[in-house]
């Protein structure tokens, strides 16, 4: 992943690469680290699933062949999570720093940190905004009625969700209601982390999918 003088042939990458390229040089700076030296943490996470760099740790989460979700902490707090290319990872610690054209991303790291990544629910926090999940429905409400703040009546139940790495509450509104049981396991796509009355929800809106995969009731 050169970039300036010396960039191998065949390995350009891609706007959104370079993008994530940039944001991780801005962690490195704001933690005071080393540059190369975190950059190259993920090349061996990749290799052998954690690193860690002065207290930060780099866990890689996925791996497929040709890339890795990658989640970036310092101790309870979650810096980031990303997605990296195999071929980006093997450029990363060669990066010249002095010549990489960090002005050109901010807008693309916007649309990259609304992106969604599969997680476990024991890594959600406050921190995450959007994430996939899947997990098994272990309680749910009586449904009530409510209303908005437009006067609408609302129904409503509080199904909780877990993964066996812990728990998390997931909101039903009208037609989600019947759509689950308990017992059912349901898979969350770009489901949105919200705190309500001090307590960690993922709620289900028009941008994200909610689907039921399997039913382990039994």
């Amino acid at each position: 992943m050169h970039y300036g003088r010396g960039r191998p042939r065949g390995q350009r990458q891609s706007m959104a690469e370079m993008a994530r390229l940039w944001y991780l040089i801005r962690v490195s700076e704001k933690h005071e680290l080393e540059t190369h030296k975190f950059l190259a943490c993920f090349l061996d996470a990749w290799a052998h699933e954690k690193s860690s760099c002065k207290g930060i740790s780099i866990q890689c989460r996925q791996k497929t062949k040709n890339d890795g979700v990658f989640l970036v902490t310092q101790g309870q707090k979650i810096i980031t999570q990303l997605i990296l290319s195999d071929t980006a990872l093997k450029h990363m610690s060669d990066v010249d720093l002095a010549s990489f054209p960090r002005n050109k991303f901010r807008s693309i790291m916007k649309i990259e940190k609304k992106r969604p990544v599969d997680m476990q629910i024991k890594d959600v926090n406050s921190g995450i905004k959007w994430v996939n999940l899947k997990a098994k429905v272990v309680e749910k409400s009586i449904a009530k009625t409510v209303y908005s703040r437009f006067g609408t009546p609302l129904s409503v139940s509080n199904a909780t969700i877990s993964d066996n790495t812990g728990f998390i509450k997931l909101p039903l509104w009208n037609d989600q209601i019947k759509m689950l049981s308990i017992g059912d396991m349901v898979q969350i796509e770009n489901g949105r982390i919200r705190t309500y009355r001090g307590e960690l929800q993922v709620s289900v809106s028009k941008k994200s999918k909610l689907m039921v995969i399997g039913n382990q009731s039994k």
